[in-house]
């Protein structure tokens, strides 16, 4: 079919007139009669080329894979320039779908800059529409869209009225999920499964710079909803040697505040499962005025160096904080806020206004913005030379978009060096905050880590473990009570570490310590459970209401936990987290072991002292450098306690000195954790 020649006024009259017909959320797109200026580089042209090689039209009905970019790779005008081309062309719909509006604009923005026709060669203008609840709503989409670009939150409740107004039985659909890691939640399900029972063919296309949920433990799942795994991934290294993305320089600098004083339990756990950090710390933080002007202080030392400066700030009050020392030091700076119609503020939050402030700082009238909730991923910041991270977080995934604002390259309109400055509490190891170094490997070489992170030991050293077990020593008063003493039996093994995804979309970070004492209970529960859940009719993916889930728990805990010497204070909870877990992912946890274990056997600390008959101030030498060794955490184990650590030793030493007076072989000594 012959192109059709349509000229530039002609062009902008019509939008015109489309987009005030359809509240400027809707219109038609027209082709632009020439090629498309932008040049795409070698990695998105190999991107392309291997969508094209995989994805079968003629011979599938179905496909699902992944496209994995890095932060700064430029995957959305990658997808939106095959899709263009392969799928918009053909006269096939197409739906793309996100769970920011600030992303969807994005999209939107990316179909408009390369709507030209050595892309779309058959095609002289098509239709779209923008869905959320900023934009359009599904009630007002019309059969003739070609392109509806929708946040999932918009679509999940409106699916039937989506695929009664807009498809039929013999509908082609290609479905684009951005930020694909997010995938596995209830609603991206619904609306895929909704799609497979309503089009004829359906295709689709994961886009992801962070291919993983926690850690690497739930690319299992990715897997099966991406079921042709991943189709294209390039590595972070490929990039920065082609100066696609800036070469990342890391930089630590301690506070010297400590936050812990008004930390309990409570909170530890939210921020451990929601990497939320609560209101009282929260503010704490924020409102430091101490805080606050040193990381100020440390921009204005190194401002040349810096350049352009993007700070990831805790909450509203701290952006504001930050903002006002900014500019009392001769700082152009301002901040952006994502709004919360729960908080009263003075400060204007509008779309338009953070809008504005982007743009000032994109065009260097800003030297410095400050954001809160807003500028984490979807959004094009190519110049920005440094991010400080003010705001800690638990999530490698948030860590990852935030340290990827400043990775632009030279060559790709960036910087050549990227400065990632965090600034560092005191929190004694009770939480943790995951470090951009896990980012990136060691000796300063980048490469793709982000599939093989393996967590920090400390994260799950249990402090009421600890606590129990130097409470007893403390409290042995004839030597016999310490036989039954065994400080190695109070180390976990591992842990079972996962996500759940809460009835409000929210990760709920899950962490079930296996020691001796439980390692053969839990064992046993996970390989029957998918014939519990086969017995009772229940399949991958099915929603559990309470009563079910209770019902479960009660039958798991009976036949394994009974007659168990586990502590169960938070057995429940863990069992139905596992239940939830399999129900919504279909696959069991992963165990990490804890290959440090060994390292904490304080009976070879004893041994050695006890071989080499080691005194006085030999001892006390040897004893010291094993406390002092960071590498080795008893310090972080025994909460900077000293005295519990020479007294669990001279427990041990005791036993291997008179193990006939115990009344036992010291080999058979047990502790119940």
């Amino acid at each position: 079919m012959k192109q059709k020649t349509v000229n530039q006024q002609q062009i902008k009259l019509l939008e015109k007139v489309g987009n005030r017909m359809r509240k400027n959320n809707a219109g038609t797109i027209f082709v632009r009669n020439e090629r498309n200026p932008l040049e795409l580089y070698f990695h998105q042209r190999e991107a392309i080329q291997a969508m094209d090689k995989t994805i079968d039209f003629q011979n599938r009905n179905s496909f699902s894979g992944l496209v994995v970019l890095p932060t700064g790779g430029g995957k959305t005008i990658t997808a939106v320039q095959w899709v263009l081309e392969n799928m918009i062309n053909n006269n096939k719909k197409v739906l793309w779908i996100a769970h920011r509006y600030e992303l969807l604009e994005q999209a939107l923005s990316a179909v408009k800059r390369s709507a030209f026709s050595n892309l779309l060669t058959i095609r002289n203008s098509f239709d779209y529409r923008l869905i959320s609840g900023r934009h359009d709503s599904v009630g007002n989409i019309k059969e003739t869209d070609d392109l509806i670009i929708a946040s999932k939150d918009s679509l999940s409740l409106k699916m039937k009225q989506l695929t009664k107004s807009w498809l039929n039985d013999n509908s082609e659909v290609c479905l684009v999920i951005d930020e694909a890691h997010h995938a596995t939640a209830k609603t991206y399900r619904k609306i895929m499964s909704c799609l497979k029972e309503n089009v004829k063919k359906l295709w689709i296309i994961g886009l992801t710079a962070t291919p993983f949920r926690t850690d690497g433990q739930e690319k299992g799942l990715l897997k099966k909803v991406f079921v042709d795994d991943i189709i294209y991934k390039v590595d972070l290294r490929t990039l920065i040697s082609r100066g696609i993305l800036a070469e990342p320089i890391l930089k630590e600098l301690q506070t010297n505040l400590d936050m812990t004083l008004r930390l309990n339990k409570k909170d530890i756990k939210a921020i451990k499962e929601f990497d939320s950090i609560p209101q009282n710390i929260a503010s704490h933080i924020a409102e430091n005025r101490i805080r606050n002007n040193r990381i100020v202080q440390a921009y204005l030392n190194r401002k040349e160096e810096y350049g352009k400066l993007l700070v990831f700030a805790i909450n509203k009050i701290h952006a504001i904080e930050l903002n006002k020392l900014f500019r009392d030091r001769g700082v152009a700076s301002d901040f952006v806020i994502s709004s919360d119609p729960n908080v009263a503020t003075d400060v204007d939050l509008s779309t338009e206004t953070n809008r504005e402030k982007i743009r000032k700082f994109k065009n260097n009238e800003l030297d410095v913005l400050i954001n809160v909730n807003i500028l984490t991923e979807g959004t094009d910041l190519p110049d920005v030379q440094t991010v400080f991270l003010t705001r800690p977080t638990t999530s490698p995934i948030l860590m990852t978009q935030m340290v990827g604002r400043a990775l632009r390259g030279k060559d790709a309109g960036g910087t050549e060096k990227a400065y990632i400055v965090s600034f560092v509490d005191e929190w004694k190891d009770k939480i943790a905050w995951i470090n951009p170094a896990s980012l990136f490997p060691t000796r300063g070489s980048w490469t793709d880590k982000n599939t093989n992170i393996t967590k920090s030991f400390k994260q799950y050293l249990s402090i009421e473990k600890i606590e129990e077990f130097v409470k007893k020593v403390d409290e042995a008063i004839d030597t016999k009570d310490l036989v039954s003493l065994d400080f190695k039996k109070s180390i976990p093994l591992g842990v079972y570490s996962f996500y759940i995804n809460t009835e409000k979309e929210k990760n709920k970070t899950c962490e079930i310590l296996i020691y001796d004492s439980n390692q053969k209970t839990y064992k046993n529960l996970f390989e029957k459970l998918p014939d519990i859940f086969e017995a009772k009719g229940i399949k991958s993916n099915d929603s559990l209401d309470e009563d079910k889930l209770d019902e479960i728990a009660r039958e798991i805990k009976r036949i394994w936990f009974f007659n168990s010497d586990i502590e169960v204070n938070n057995v429940n909870e863990d069992i139905k987290d596992i239940v939830t877990y399999f129900a919504q992912k279909g696959v069991l946890p992963t165990f990490i072991p804890f290959a440090d274990r060994e390292k904490l056997d304080i009976k070879t600390i004893a041994k050695y002292i006890y071989e080499n008959k080691l005194g006085g101030r030999k001892k006390k030498a040897y004893i010291d450098g094993v406390w002092e060794d960071d590498t080795i955490l008893f310090k972080v184990y025994f909460g900077n306690n000293k005295f519990y650590f020479r007294k669990c030793i001279e427990n041990e030493l005791l036993k291997l000195d008179e193990p006939e007076f115990y009344g036992c072989n010291s080999r058979d000594v047990s502790f119940s954790a």
